[in-house]
């Protein structure tokens, strides 16, 4: 008998009808309490099922000085960094209990974007068509229903009422830089303006890193405040995944160009550069995300975003009230809003000539001679490379060698390329 159908037999013993309960595979999640030192927080993450509980820590490092770990505005802050990557299991947990420092803005904060994350993965993860699943998870029936949190969710918090906000100077900006085109261009805009940017990478502990080694290397070289903010959160999603029975135990063989259940993942990148921001009192972050990610669609009767949420203006939006409302002097946005993906792509080669020969832009970026080159095998090279044909441009600038752009030429024919950006990922 299949665990899908064993919780079947289970919920229906309980008298629960609803069929969404079949994919409550996590008993009980618990994240926090938070421990910080004064350029590090790690955060424990236990998994509870049949008895037994897992643990993992999530960690955070800075390479300056940002918490102090007596204040609790900082534990405050540290605890909403921590409690990111679980905000995409609300959907498959029976409980999700969160220790840390937090105030009724941040309970709110947290329960909306629960929310809002669990429909789009059921829309775009459960209902839609995913490799990653397992057959007993493929083609469940369609539930409407206002909220598709199936967790009980717990908030075992310290006072954290009234705590002190901060400044930020308008006159500053951060930019989410991950070495692809869109944070690539932002700063070249900026430092055309003659900004003062602050360019902030952060450093998955995974490959996604590949990407963001070129641009990195050089803005430390060449660019004042540029940043880093090393973090395992890729580690933790591919923990939490051998806990989803809904999926396969193969994943990681798997090419794709999608994550297999994850949506809620700008945000992981983004909460881990606010406290540079409170440190260096910056007023605006930035990340880079074109006109098309905003996106409202519908499926068999349930309104969602495209799984674009966390890429889109109404993302940007509520950001920003939060942190108003958290006396947090930032603003969030992003300058690229009314430009095309084939703009920004286009303009970044013409404009910025220096600045594009760092960009990488591959799902399977791999060293060669010391220098990350692009696969031009994956979706995103595809992608990328055919824009820059279509411009007339050379993908020889982003290093592409003459034999993989014929090979990407042939490949358009048969194959897809997204309109927009992947989902799921900083500033690329």
């Amino acid at each position: 008998m299949s665990a899908a159908e064993v919780r079947r037999q289970q919920n229906r013993a309980i008298g629960e009808e609803d069929s969404l309960s079949v994919l409550q595979v996590i008993d009980k999640l618990t994240v926090g309490p938070v421990i910080t030192k004064t350029n590090q927080l790690i955060a424990p993450y236990a998994v509870t099922n049949n008895g037994s509980t897992h643990e993992k820590e999530l960690s955070y490092r800075y390479e300056e000085d940002v918490f102090d770990p007596e204040d609790p505005a900082s534990l405050n802050l540290a605890g909403m960094i921590a409690v990111q990557v679980a905000l995409n299991y609300g959907l498959f947990c029976k409980e999700i209990v969160f220790r840390g420092h937090f105030d009724a803005t941040d309970r709110r904060f947290v329960q909306e974007m629960l929310a809002n994350t669990a429909r789009e993965i059921y829309v775009k993860k459960i209902l839609q068509p995913n490799e990653f699943l397992t057959p007993d998870y493929v083609g469940l029936p369609v539930e409407r229903r206002e909220s598709y949190v199936n967790a009980r969710v717990l908030f075992e918090s310290a006072d954290s009422e009234n705590l002190e906000g901060w400044q930020g100077d308008p006159d500053r900006y951060s930019i989410l830089s991950s070495g692809g085109k869109d944070s690539l261009l932002t700063f070249g805009l900026l430092r055309e303006l003659e900004c003062e940017v602050h360019p902030i990478y952060i450093n998955e502990s995974g490959r996604h890193w590949f990407t963001a080694v070129n641009a990195f290397r050089e803005f430390r070289r060449t660019v004042p405040n540029t940043a880093r903010v090393w973090t395992n959160s890729d580690r933790i999603f591919n923990w939490m995944l051998r806990h989803l029975s809904l999926v396969r135990p193969d994943f990681q063989s798997l090419r794709s160009d999608e994550y297999p259940i994850r949506l809620w993942t700008v945000a992981v990148f983004l909460f881990g550069a606010l406290p540079l921001l409170r440190k260096r009192g910056i007023g605006h972050l930035l990340i880079g995300d074109e006109y098309d990610t905003t996106i409202k669609a519908s499926h068999q009767g349930i309104p969602h975003f495209d799984g674009l949420y966390d890429q889109s203006r109404y993302f940007d939006h509520a950001l920003s009230r939060y942190y108003a409302k958290k006396k947090w002097g930032v603003r969030q946005l992003s300058t690229l809003r009314p430009m095309s993906e084939f703009l920004i792509q286009k303009t970044l080669a013409e404009r910025y000539p220096s600045l594009v020969a760092l960009q990488v832009s591959c799902h399977a970026a791999h060293e060669v001679d010391g220098m990350m080159r692009p696969c031009g095998k994956c979706e995103k090279c595809r992608r990328i490379a055919g824009m820059l044909l279509a411009n007339d441009l050379d993908p020889a600038l982003l290093g592409y060698r003459a034999d993989q752009v014929e090979g990407i030429l042939k490949s358009l024919v048969d194959k897809r390329a997204h309109c927009r950006a992947a989902h799921g990922g900083p500033a690329s």
